[in-house]
């Protein structure tokens, strides 16, 4: 099984949910530890993303990862503000 950090350090010019430059590592744990749902789609050329995913995820985190609706940038950067308690009231 590969190193699930191997492609950590990558970065990717520009993130959709962010709008800014982003490492692999932070697309690979921005869903609450699993893959951001756009994951395939920013890291297609990149990488062999699918064959990442599927030797590193079980069937059902990939479920819950790219089961749901993706979360657009103001929810993400907000869940962020929360997470750092600087979102609170």
């Amino acid at each position: 099984m590969p190193d699930i950090s191997e492609h950590d350090e990558m970065t990717h010019w520009r993130c959709p949910s962010l709008g800014g430059p982003v490492t692999f590592k932070h697309c690979r744990k921005a869903n609450d530890s699993l893959p951001c749902p756009k994951l395939l789609v920013c890291w297609e050329n990149i990488l062999d993303a699918p064959g990442f995913l599927t030797s590193n995820y079980t069937p059902e985190e990939l479920q819950k990862a790219f089961g749901a609706q993706a979360k657009g940038k103001l929810e993400v950067i907000l869940d962020a503000l929360k997470k750092t308690g600087r979102g609170e009231g």
